[in-house]
């Protein structure tokens, strides 16, 4: 599932591509997916995310609220599939998404500030604040995932972020000591700014700490990268690391 450096990559393109463009027209090939007809005329004035949101705002005092959920992305070059084609005077967005989870609606402005709402603290729009996670008992990994106590986080991240904290992702979230949540705080924001600065040569040139390589040796200390389940994910992290 594209996560927030993902998504803000995505956003990175989309910007220069369909900002200030008006939307000619926009075809729809997946019926799950219904869109107001009257947005086709509309100018894209901004395209900005919040957590793993993007909000593409047009003129006429509407939004286009997208989530990619598990596998949706916008590709610039026609795909062989695609759910929806956004065609502007600038060029064409196509929104595929070859598990369908993927939403895309359009909002009023009170709709989407009810989503938005519900979204916990943003860490690179708002700065990494996880005073919430202490509010809960569940294991620190889990309550990372939870988009209402920080926005964007999710499973490959989180585990990565535990890592550099060296924080173990078993530990309930309300025991961690104050200099442990900062330390998660600064690996959370670390984690995600570098991977955004990959830009979208992403999926070529990333290499992560800990996700994906149980019985790997940790970058850090060279003891073997451990795989669990918690809330049926797989969490990754170093035994020795992160006691």
């Amino acid at each position: 599932m594209p996560e927030l450096p993902e998504v803000q990559i995505l956003v990175n393109q989309l910007g220069p591509r369909l900002e200030r463009a008006r939307i000619q027209a926009v075809e729809i090939r997946d019926p799950k997916i219904k869109l107001r007809h009257d947005i086709v005329g509309r100018k894209i004035l901004r395209v900005w995310r919040r957590g793993k949101n993007i909000i593409f705002d047009l003129s006429g005092g509407l939004h286009l609220l997208v989530h990619l959920r598990m596998t949706g992305w916008f590709e610039f070059t026609e795909p062989k599939r695609y759910r929806v084609a956004i065609r502007t005077g600038k060029g064409t967005a196509y929104f595929e998404d070859g598990r369908r989870f993927g939403v895309m609606q359009v909002v009023t402005p009170a709709e989407l500030q009810r989503a938005l709402a519900a979204l916990g603290p943003d860490p690179i729009a708002d700065g990494c604040d996880l005073s919430r996670l202490r509010q809960t008992s569940r294991p620190v990994k889990v309550a990372l995932l939870d988009q209402h106590l920080v926005a964007g986080v999710g499973n490959i991240y989180a585990s990565e972020s535990l890592w550099r904290a060296r924080v173990n992702p078993r530990r309930r979230a309300d025991r961690l000591r104050p200099e442990e949540v900062r330390a998660l705080e600064r690996g959370i924001v670390t984690s995600l700014r570098k991977v955004i600065r990959y830009g979208p040569r992403i999926f070529d040139v990333q290499q992560f700490a800990v996700y994906e390589r149980a019985g790997k040796p940790c970058r850090r200390c060279g003891t073997a990268i451990r795989r669990t389940v918690q809330a049926q994910r797989s969490t990754y992290c170093c035994p020795q690391c992160q006691r």
